[in-house]
């Protein structure tokens, strides 16, 4: 699961149960992004979630697609927005 927004909310921030598994990751600054790339690197055809649909979520949904991710997307409306 990726979260990909200007303000970036934390599962913790709620104290959701699972909040810090390993497969849970932000996307908002380039040490994000560096840590996504090496977890793409190792897995292939993985099924990921993101979370966001501004500019961030759907230029990283397009390149997941782009290496053969099934990817799912939430966004908080029934449309996309940048």
């Amino acid at each position: 699961m990726v979260f990909a927004s200007l303000q970036v909310v934390r599962l913790t921030d709620f104290r959701v149960p699972g909040a810090d598994a390993k497969n849970i990751f932000y996307l908002r600054e380039i040490d994000d992004a560096d840590k996504l790339v090496e977890v793409i690197k190792a897995k292939k055809n993985a099924k990921v979630v993101v979370v966001g649909g501004g500019y961030i979520g759907i230029e990283f949904s397009a390149a997941l697609r782009i290496n053969n991710f099934d990817v799912s997307m939430l966004v908080p409306e029934s449309w996309c927005s940048m």
